[in-house]
């Protein structure tokens, strides 16, 4: 099924290519929680269910590497020169890892006091990263020193029960996903809470990206949808959903190079969906 794109993303329809394998032969599913774009021909996909990072092939398919992580990996991002970062909650971890060509493997990592759920480089030597129990949204360096922080107690209302993911727009503005409150709020580089966004589209949202100042994609989980909020004013509105073969999605990423969207579940799936523009 071909839907049309609100003008402000890009004029045209989003048809369904062929879907990506993350596995290897023999493999069975895996829970994809985040993918990053390192190039329009790599992705790298966080799986869950067996502790591993993978560099995908995003034009043929298939695993070029695949890295085990000391704990259960969450969200992911990308870092200058040859590095990514993931998140690693059920060892309080932050773990760093290298990509050299086709190669992935361990590199440091940063022990934290409590469970990280998602990360995003603010810049070359800053992170942003999101806690569970209390839930919290974090600036850090890069070696793990904690720069400002942002919860209830500091926004003087319940805000956050479940900062899941983590985005930046092209402006520096940061967007933070809540399963549970059903919430995407958005923060400005100090994080000063500007705006929160809430809408009956917005059930159970989870991964996020940020497309253009006005257009940020979201995977709602509970609802089996992909959602575009415009940030500007608020407004929701439908882009895919299961009559787009759309199944609890939990990750997506955009390439503004091939232009292409991908979109990952995290229920034991050998595939990455991939949407063309």
């Amino acid at each position: 099924m071909c839907l049309f794109l609100p003008p402000a993303l890009l004029s045209g329809s989003l048809s369904r290519q062929r879907d990506l394998m993350v596995t290897s032969s023999g493999e069975g599913g895996i829970g994809i929680h985040d993918i990053a774009v390192l190039s329009p021909s790599r992705l790298l996909v966080s799986d869950y269910t067996n502790d591993t990072l993978r560099l995908v092939d995003s034009v043929n398919g298939g695993v070029l590497s695949k890295v085990s992580l000391p704990g259960w990996p969450r969200g992911v991002c990308l870092l200058g020169d040859g590095e990514a970062a993931v998140a690693l909650p059920n060892v309080c971890k932050i773990q760093f890892v290298r990509i050299n060509g086709d190669k992935l493997s361990l590199d440091r990592s940063i022990d934290l006091k409590s469970r990280p759920m998602s990360i995003s480089a603010f810049d070359s030597s800053h992170l942003v990263v999101t806690y569970r129990f209390p839930g919290r949204v974090e600036m850090m360096t890069i070696d793990g020193r904690v720069i400002d922080v942002v919860d209830n107690q500091k926004a003087g209302k319940q805000l956050f029960q479940y900062p899941t993911y983590i985005a930046f727009s092209n402006t520096g503005d940061i967007y933070v996903s809540d399963s549970i409150t059903r919430t995407i709020t958005q923060m400005d580089r100090t994080l000063h809470i500007t705006e929160p966004f809430t809408s009956p589209m917005l059930s159970s949202p989870r991964g996020i990206v940020s497309v253009s100042t006005d257009q940020l994609l979201v995977a709602d989980s509970d609802s089996h949808s992909i959602v575009v909020l415009n940030p500007t004013n608020g407004t929701v509105t439908p882009l895919l959903g299961q009559a787009d073969g759309i199944q609890q999605p939990e990750a997506v990423a955009w390439c503004p190079a091939s232009k292409k969207l991908y979109v990952g579940s995290w229920n034991l799936q050998t595939t990455v969906s991939v949407f063309s523009l």
